[in-house]
Order: C-alpha cells, then structure tokens, then sequence
C-alpha cells in the first residue's frame, strides 16, 4: 500500500485489479450510474448514497467496529482495548471494512472516509459517552433449541403443500359458481372474506394467504366485466392439469417474488380503514425482500436446528442494525407462517424444498420427492360411508369431493355418502352406472348394496327438467313440476313466463339459469336445439389472467461480472492518478477531499467569458454546487459546473 495516500482516491486508485474486484463484489451498487474509470469508482465510492447503503449492510460485529474505530480516531490499539479484543481482531475487521472502502489507510492510520464519518460519527459518539460500545460482543447470537429429524420435517412440510394445493382448488371451486363481486375500491369484501374463510374451514389470515398467493400465481383474477367479479384464470386450468409437484413449485415462485403482505388483511391502515382481501392495501414490496432475509436466517441458524420468530428477529437484526434497530417491526412471525403454510418451513426449521429454494433450485424434480404418497384406494362401508386411509390421487379425490362430504379428515379422511351429495356428482356430469363403476373400482370393498339403490333413486329423479337456450326455455313433462317453479318467489328472478303446459321461457342465459335454478333446489339438466342433454356443469367463466410482478431483482454481482467490469475501467483509466477530467462526482470529491485535508489543488475551468483559467486553489468549502477556496490572498467561488479538470497542486 502507498505511503503518499492524500485521499480515499488515491487509495482506490493504488488497488490492485483483485482488490478492485473484491470492492465491486462488497458494493455492487457501484457498477451502476456509469462509471467510466478508477477515479469516477472511488467518487462513486464516497458519495452519501452510496456510502449509507454500505454502512446499513454492515452486520453488528463490523458496525461497532468501524463506530469504534471512529471515536479513537482509527486507533487500532485504543479500540481493542475499549471492545476488550485482541488487536488480530480489530486487524480483521479493519481489512474488511477497507475492502469496502469505508476506511482508508493513509501511512499507518486508518481513516474513515468522509460521508461515514457525517452518518455515524453522532450515533458512535453517543454510545461512547454512554460506555455502550465498552466490550460489546462481537459473535454471532446463538439462537434456536434442537430441532427433529429432516424426515419428519419434509414429511410435515409436504403435506401443508398439499393441504394448501386443495385449498386452491376449493377457493376456485367456490369462486367459480359464486365469484365475489370486486368493491368498488378494489380487492374482496369482508363478508366475502368470511364466507371463503367458512368454505375452506380455515381462519381468516390462512384464507387471505391462500387467495393471495393463488393471485400471485396468475391463478385468480378480476374478470374485468361491467360487474367484475374474481374467478378462476385460463392459467389455472392448466395448472391444475400438471403434477402436484409442478403445481407446488408454481406457488414458490410466485410467494418469492410476490410484492404483497397477506398478513395486512383485515387489519387497518394508517387512514383507519380496513385492509381489504387483494385490496391495493395488501401491498407491500418490502416484504418480498424480508421474505428473503427470513429464510436465509433460518438457514443460518444451522441445521437440525429449530427457531422462532424472535430467534429470527435476533439474527435480521444482528445482520441489519441501522435498518432493523430494536423496536423496528420485522414481520418475521408472518413470514414464518406463510412458509409453513407453503411447505419451506416445518417444525421451526426449513424443510428440503426450503433450502431448494435458496439454493435456486426448486423446480418440481427436487419437490416430487417430498410429497406424501398418493393412494388410488378407499374403503366404503355399508353406512354409507367411505374412508380414504391416506391422501388421494387427484382424479379419486376429485371425484370423492364431488360426491361424498368430508365427514372427518386428519391421518384417515371420512366421506359420507347423501342424496343431496350424489345429486351434486350428478350435476357435475357423471352419469349414475359411470359413478357406480368408478366407485367400485376404487373400493377394496364391495360397494354396499344400499348405495347402489341410493345412486338409482337420485339418478331416477335427476333431471326431471332440462334447460335449453331461447333466450332461454325450460321444458318439462310434469306439468305440476312447472306449476311449483312459477308459484316459487324465489324463482321470480328468472322472469319465467310460460308458453306452453310443459314450456316456460326466460330471458337469461340457459348457464346462468341454470345455476339458479340449482341453487333454488331445482334437479335441472341442460340441452342443445336437438333436445340432446348437453354439458351438465355451468359454463366455466374464466378471468383474464394477471400480468406477473416484474422479475426479482438483486444487486448482488457474480465474480465474472465484477472482473469484467474492472477489467473494462482499468482499459479506459485515462486521467492520472488524482485528477478529473470534467467527471462531476470526481471533480466534487476531490475538491471534498481537498477541503477535509487543507490541501492545495490546481484547477481548470471556463470564465464568464468563455475563457479557460487555471489556477491554484485551497478549498474551504464545496456547497450549493460551488467550490470556495483561497488564490493566493483572495478569496474566489467557482461553480462546479464550469470545472474542467483538477489535479494535485
């Protein structure tokens, strides 16, 4: 290292390409605004700006060092001595914190450049005057209790996967035939909130979860009709056609770039009011980053290690003290529950796909083998009921949901078999010898002959009435079945008029009655012109599908990246060592530097005639883009802007 070091400048510029490097790797933000030699990176290197971002990405070991180091005036030996470590110590975090250019070495001095003494000087003063920098542990918190075995972690972790896979299905089940209105103000009412809360049999903040990540992944969206309603999307037909895996990894993506906080929903914002389901005040973009931090400092708790969220909260601050200083909400117990939810983390630690995932490797390859196996099989009982000993292949448990109820669910699942269930599969489209079939194939059991004659008597009733498209029309032959239908007052929405004993029209469109009529309790089967019974379900409206949040975006730099860059400055390095030639950041830094050291420098510039001048400067000043200094006995001001060039007197 030079002996002759006058400024952060000359230090920057006497490095070594490695060191360089090195810098650019530690500050990655300096590669940007166009630099376009050494002189302009190590302007770049002492603005503010950049100086704080550095400084707030210092972990607490290295903080107190460097605010140490500040108040004993770059005394390695005195700050030893006052954080009651051997001097080796404070050697190693002096040379971390000159690889990131925050000190300088001038002779045997450490010198903290300018703008880290303007933004931690004050902070670092005042913990001295109150001995709080006096022998302050420089290690790592040690955090977390022993955790279970990574079997049982991935064996939990994979079945909230696929706890929460169909819970995405129901959500698009029930938002399909009674899609929520979208307010006025944008996102889902809290009524509507509540009801898909009931539907999926989850509290609210687990529901919010499951709508929001499903929006996340472009899965459900706002149909942006004349009356928008939230429905299904295009994309979540095809998602739900690949394997569970694939299905699983969708949702981790778009969970690690999401930009909002399910967490916020139903809590109030600072105006009072309510914080509505896929409402706008749901998002946060500095979640997606906190998500990051969380994940990585369970990682680095170790591994079969299990934390909780104030271990978390321990580590974010220990890596991050300026920007999470105690008081500072970390949201690390809402990130925690949303990575168990979503199978990252299980048991207070992460699970395999959790480490997949911060290893940028999650795809469906390294998720297949986490999740439970699925059974082909049921047992049904002759109480009309069936028992799935473990979770179901998708197509059974469809089928299954379709109809049977969920009578009991934990390491066996119960479904019981009714009348109004079996008319909900018959809705759907199967047919009752297509039912009996399936059904006794998956049995290991014979099926009871009392379901038998439940499919048949709910098949002889079913259909009773078929709907066509008119505008639309209904038709029957029993006549007092339609005398019931226009006497009904629930029915008067339909706008039913009769045109014949076994016709009566309307004017809604043969899906949308036939949904409501449904609803009403009303057996109804569609037909097309040729009285042939057509597609039994309700037509499946779908909503455009969402535009994606743009791409996550780091700072971080490969080493390639880095070596190319520095490799590019030192080719275009064109001025001599401590001289600008018109680059403003390096022309102002090196009158700052100039000023701080009382030093004098030469400097070119363009009178108000045009003239270029040089003259020998002493600078006192730099403010207000101006320069104020002393020529000789005189005092001159000259803007920055008509500098041409400055180099050491």
């Amino acid at each position: 290292m030079p002996e002759t070091n006058r400024s952060l400048a000359d230090d920057v510029r006497a490095r070594s390409p490695e060191q360089l490097r090195q810098l650019v790797l530690a500050r990655p933000d300096l590669m940007q605004g166009g630099t376009v030699d050494v002189s302009g990176l190590a302007a770049r290197a002492a603005s503010r700006a950049s100086v704080q971002r550095a400084v707030e990405s210092l972990s607490a070991d290295a903080l107190r060092v460097l605010e140490t180091l500040l108040v004993t005036d770059g005394d390695g030996a005195a700050a030893a001595a006052r954080l009651g470590v051997d001097t080796a110590v404070i050697g190693e975090f002096a040379d971390l914190l000159w690889t990131r250019a925050l000190l300088w070495r001038r002779d045997s001095a450490l010198v903290a450049t300018r703008s880290v003494s303007e933004l931690l000087l004050p902070r670092a003063t005042a913990l001295a005057e109150h001995d709080a920098l006096d022998s302050a542990p420089l290690t790592l918190p040690t955090v977390g209790r022993a955790g279970v075995d990574r079997s049982v972690t991935d064996a939990h972790a994979g079945q909230a996967a696929l706890d929460l896979l169909r819970h995405i299905e129901s959500l698009a089940d029930w938002w399909q035939n009674n899609p929520p209105r979208v307010m006025a103000k944008g996102g889902v009412s809290v009524r509507d909130h509540k009801r898909l809360s009931t539907e999926l049999a989850l509290a609210e903040p687990a529901a919010a979860f499951v709508a929001e990540i499903a929006h996340a992944a472009g899965l459900v969206a706002d149909d942006h009709d004349v009356e928008p309603t939230w429905l299904p999307t295009s994309a979540y037909d095809d998602w739900l056609d690949t394997s569970p895996a694939h299905r699983w990894s969708v949702l981790i993506d778009a969970w690690w770039a999401m930009l909002r906080a399910p967490s916020l929903v139903g809590t109030r914002d600072a105006a009072g009011t309510t914080v509505n389901l896929l409402g706008s005040g749901a998002a946060w973009p500095m979640m997606r980053q906190r998500r990051h931090d969380v994940l990585g400092a369970v990682a680095e708790a170790g591994l079969n290690v299990a934390v909780d969220a104030g271990d978390v909260d321990d580590l974010l601050r220990w890596h991050r003290p300026l920007r999470l200083p105690p008081g500072t909400p970390t949201r690390s117990a809402d990130v925690l529950a949303e990575a168990q939810w979503l199978g990252l983390v299980a048991d207070g630690q992460l699970s395999t796909a959790g480490r997949a995932l911060l290893d940028d490797r999650c795809g469906a390859a390294a998720l297949e083998p986490l999740l439970p196996t699925l059974i082909d099989h049921l047992l049904v009982q002759a109480d009309l009921t069936a028992i799935a000993p473990g979770p179901l292949r998708d197509d059974l448990r469809r089928l299954m949901g379709a109809v049977a109820d969920v009578e009991s669910s934990g390491g066996a699942t119960v479904y019981r078999f009714s009348s109004t269930s079996l008319r909900r599969g018959l809705d759907a489209g199967w047919s009752a010898p297509d039912l009996r079939d399936r059904l006794s194939a998956a049995s290991l059991t014979p099926l009871p002959q009392a379901l038998d004659y439940l499919i048949d008597d709910v098949a002889r009733q079913h259909g009773v009435a078929r709907i066509g498209a008119a505008s639309c029309y209904l038709r029957s032959d029993d006549e007092t079945l339609l005398d019931a239908l226009l006497a009904d007052r629930n029915t008067e929405p339909l706008q039913l008029l009769r045109i014949a004993p076994t016709v009566v029209v309307s004017r809604l469109p043969a899906a949308r009655m036939l949904t409501l009529l449904r609803e009403a309790g009303y057996s109804t089967l569609g037909e097309d012109a040729s009285g042939t019974v057509a597609a039994t379900g309700a037509v499946q409206h779908r909503a455009p599908v969402p535009r994606p949040p743009s791409p996550v975006v780091t700072t971080a730099v490969s080493d390639s990246a880095a070596e190319r860059f520095v490799a590019d400055l030192l080719a275009r390095n064109g001025s001599a060592p401590g001289e600008s030639a018109g680059d403003p950041a390096v022309t102002v830094d090196l009158l700052l530097d100039a000023a701080a050291a009382g030093l004098p420098v030469r400097v070119g510039y363009v009178d108000t005639a045009g003239n270029i001048k040089r003259v020998t400067l002493r600078p006192t000043g730099v403010d207000g883009g101006r320069v104020t200094g002393t020529v000789g006995e005189s005092v001159r001001t000259i803007g920055v802007h008509r500098i041409t060039d400055v180099s050491p007197a």
